[in-house]
């Protein structure tokens, strides 16, 4: 038997790419972005390379609606070109979900803020937040504090098993900057007719 490359006759000689043989090409790994809103819908990204000749080449990659952060698509035969009529390699795709202004990707869950007034902190209210696919009405209990939670069952991301995570909502009360005259006295009234005194309620809490 003629041997190549120099490879010494023993057991590993089968491991020996033979001169002429077809070999398949390497495959090519990649990252793409995707905001939280295209991956839970799906969306087709352009790929850019750069040629072996130094040519470009594009490739049109269909993102899967609920795809996972860290996810990876294979696109077959779209990595290195094969030698000796070998196969091509393939193409890894790992997505990576990228944070929108309102919404935060944990898991499954989908994380927002909801800034409201201390006066609808007190009184409650009810409000309309943009979730991931559609308006959400949201009612703020009375006496809800900033840091609170309120969670909202399937209105998160796909969980692949035709569910959806939860919405979770963290409360942040917020003080207006400016205050008129009108305001200004209303406030003032408040702190004469009001008993509540934070530190006080938060000293009783550390004694128990």
């Amino acid at each position: 038997m003629n041997l190549f490359f120099g490879e010494k006759k023993s057991d590993e000689s089968q491991n020996v790419k033979f001169k002429g043989e077809p070999e398949k090409g390497e495959d090519v790994y990649t990252e793409v972005t995707a905001t939280i809103t295209e991956a839970y819908f799906g969306v087709t990204k352009v790929l850019n390379f750069k040629t072996v000749d130094g040519g470009n080449k594009k490739i049109d990659v269909k993102i899967p609606a609920g795809i996972r952060n860290n996810e990876k698509i294979r696109v077959i035969g779209q990595g290195k070109a094969g030698k000796n009529g070998g196969k091509n390699g393939d193409l890894f795709i790992r997505i990576k979900i990228k944070d929108v202004l309102n919404l935060k990707l944990d898991g499954v869950d989908l994380c927002t803020e909801l800034p409201i007034t201390p006066w609808e902190s007190a009184l409650s209210t009810k409000v309309a937040i943009t979730g991931i696919d559609e308006e959400v009405m949201v009612d703020v209990p009375k006496g809800i504090q900033s840091g609170e939670k309120i969670i909202i069952d399937d209105k998160g991301y796909k969980d692949g098993k035709g569910g959806r995570g939860k919405l979770i909502i963290a409360i942040k009360i917020m003080m207006p900057t400016t205050i008129n005259e009108e305001e200004m006295k209303l406030l003032k009234k408040l702190k004469d007719i009001s008993n509540f005194n934070p530190r006080k309620a938060k000293a009783l809490w550390l004694l128990t």
